[in-house]
This record gives structure tokens, sequence and C-alpha cells, in this order.
């Protein structure tokens, strides 16, 4: 099973989320995805599989099945191809910033057609 897990919002460090996440933290670093990210009303962002970049951080976990198991409920996912989902839990290879690529745990929406309606594309691939 894999120990790391990508975050491009919320949980990141200095943001709202971050302490859920902090008690499994063993290190983190900055990274991109290839992807699209989407600044969402609520204030939380979203990103899906695209041509762009996502920037955020690779943590590296320990405890990795509790720590998914608390991540699981924060970012509404149930399971595979569950209806319920918010974002799924997929892994996607990630490139750190010394250009090594590593395979992350990442949450992506799940419902990408109606991202463009609800959410604002932010093509610098950052989410402040």
């Amino acid at each position: 099973m894999l120990n790391r897990i990508f975050v491009y919002g919320t949980l990141k460090r200095n943001f709202c989320n971050h302490d859920i996440v902090k008690p499994f933290l063993k290190s983190a670093t900055s990274a991109e995805l290839k992807g699209l990210i989407y600044d969402l009303p609520v204030g939380y962002p979203a990103a899906i599989d695209g041509d762009g970049q996502v920037i955020g951080e690779i943590f590296e976990l320990t405890d990795i099945e509790l720590a998914l198991a608390v991540l699981d409920r924060l970012e509404d996912y149930y399971g595979p191809n569950c209806r319920k989902n918010l974002y799924d839990r997929v892994i996607r290879d990630v490139s750190l910033i010394n250009g090594e690529k590593v395979s992350a745990y990442v949450y992506l929406w799940a419902s990408p057609p109606e991202l463009e309606k609800v959410g604002k594309c932010l093509v610098d691939g950052i989410w402040k």
C-alpha cells in the first residue's frame, strides 16, 4: 500500500484542514500533478485529470490505513465507484520539485462534467 498523498487545497500546510492530517505526517514536499484545479464557491478546491498542472504538496504518511480512513470522511469518499462520492480517491504519478516522479493517492472530483458549471478553473494551478 502506498504511504503518500498529494494535497492541493485545505489539507496543505498552513491551511484550515492541515491539523487533520498532521498527526500522520512524516514529511512534506512541494509537488505538481498533471490536471486541472477549480476554485469552488464553497471554500475549497477540486481537481480533475487534464492537461494543466495542479500545484500542491506530497505528504509521506505514517499509519496510512487510519490516515486514509480519516481523509476519506473529510473528502466524502465512500469507496470505488460509489455514487455518493464527492471525491474519488485514485493513484496518480506526481512530480516532486527535484523532478522525481512518485505515485501517490489523490482525491479528484467525482463528477468532472459539472465542475465547469460550479467552479472557476485556476490557470496557474494554485489554490490559495
